[in-house]
């Protein structure tokens, strides 16, 4: 199965957030299934654009938002270069959902070409995509994770 996922929840992953153990157990459960992870090319720049924020904001030093994105970045997830059909479709998700930026339309384009769920932890995007209809959205903190901590992926 094909999944398509936001730099939110990779982010979850990298550094304590509300939702870290559900997004670390998302990870586990998809490698161990042999899920194909799919993003646009824009998830890498949002991932270290997070990253740097948390550094700005003291939640990570510098060594920690570097081993962040290394963790990142071995989770195996195939970054998707966006075609004319992708970034059209996103203008029209983005308009559907509300929403003057297109970033998170990307997404939404991409899960949709592919036929695939998109997991998010940008609760913001999951209530406008609820409300739209698009029930193939999935955030973060829906997970039910099973008992047990967040360990390493």
């Amino acid at each position: 199965m094909t999944i398509v996922l936001d730099a939110n929840l990779a982010v979850a992953v990298a550094m304590p957030m509300d939702y870290t153990i559900q997004a670390t157990q998302l990870f586990r459960t998809w490698k161990a299934m042999q899920e194909q992870l799919l993003a646009p090319v824009l998830f890498e720049y949002e991932i270290i654009t997070a990253l740097r924020r948390a550094i700005a904001l003291k939640m990570l030093t510098l060594p920690e938002a570097i081993e962040g994105l290394d963790l990142i970045l071995e989770l195996g997830i195939e970054l998707v270069q966006p075609t004319k059909t992708l970034s059209v479709e996103a203008i029209q998700f983005a308009e559907r959902i509300g929403q003057a930026k297109a970033y998170d339309a990307q997404y939404l384009a991409l899960a949709s070409r592919e036929n695939a769920p998109l997991w998010t932890a940008d609760r913001r995007l999951a209530n406008a995509t609820r409300v739209a209809g698009l029930g193939w959205v999935h955030w973060v903190g829906d997970w039910k994770p099973a008992t047990g901590t967040a360990d390493s992926i």
